[in-house]
């Protein structure tokens, strides 16, 4: 019997500013999956996060499904344990500690250790820092802490490399492989991302969206192609030592 997926869009279709940006997208995540969106700046991946989130859009149709649910069958509580949102810059309003931030994203109790996290994601000599007094690098992989403590199966993170230096996106890729098996019955994640070397040592799947609605989407090795790559940034792209390089 094929599992139910974490997440599944029908016909899903995007506008903004008068824009069609993501037309009819048929797609299904099951746990244990590691997916990237891709595209220009502007072609509506933050847009696909936020709606996979529930959170509102400009103009939609379509249904996002959650477990087999569609999203507005879930309570808020029942939600916020199921799926995560990872914001591409975290506002603070509050000057509370590292410890304390995690401490108040906890959902499902007991889903993380905030200790293991924090020596994971290279944040421990944060833990006593105010989040409103941090790099933006250093924010960021505290807003990856948040939403494992979250405990939710599905996590959509978006650009959670955009604010790193090489060696902490190694150390974010790391963790991200790892956090998608960390649960019980398996975890999965959707990130939006632009460099297609990080994506080809992190992601198994991925999907591109070429901001004019249309979208192709599989596993890594079949989109990460000079083709696709080309049609989705509109630049020709080579492979060198199985680094991606814009031509």
């Amino acid at each position: 019997m094929t599992a139910v997926p974490l997440l599944e869009t029908r016909a899903l279709t995007l506008r903004a500013a008068g824009r069609l940006l993501v037309d009819g997208l048929a797609w299904r995540v099951h746990a244990g999956e590691r997916w990237c969106v891709i595209g220009r700046n502007g072609a509506g991946k933050s847009l696909v996060l936020r709606a996979l989130a529930g959170l509102g859009v400009p103009e939609r149709s379509g249904d996002v499904l959650w477990q087999g649910r569609p999203q507005d069958d879930w309570p808020a509580g029942a939600a916020a344990a199921l799926r995560a949102l990872m914001p591409q810059q975290p506002q603070d309003r509050f000057a509370l500690t590292v410890e304390r931030v995690l401490a108040l994203s906890e959902v499902v109790p007991a889903a993380a250790r905030p200790s293991e996290l924090l020596s994971a994601l290279d944040i421990a000599a944060l833990a006593g820092r105010r989040v409103d007094q941090l790099s933006g690098g250093e924010r960021q992989r505290v807003a990856l802490a948040q939403c494992a403590m979250q405990g939710a199966g599905l996590m959509l993170l978006d650009e959670p490399v955009s604010f790193q230096d090489p060696a902490h996106q190694q150390v974010v890729g790391r963790w991200l492989v790892q956090a998608a098996m960390a649960q019980a019955g398996g975890r999965a994640w959707i990130a939006s991302a632009h460099d297609p070397s990080w994506i080809a040592r992190v992601a198994t799947h991925v999907l591109a969206l070429s901001g004019d609605g249309r979208w192709q989407a599989g596993p890594v090795d079949e989109i990460l192609s000079a083709p696709v790559l080309e049609q989705t940034y509109g630049c020709a792209w080579r492979s060198v030592d199985g680094a991606w390089l814009p031509d």
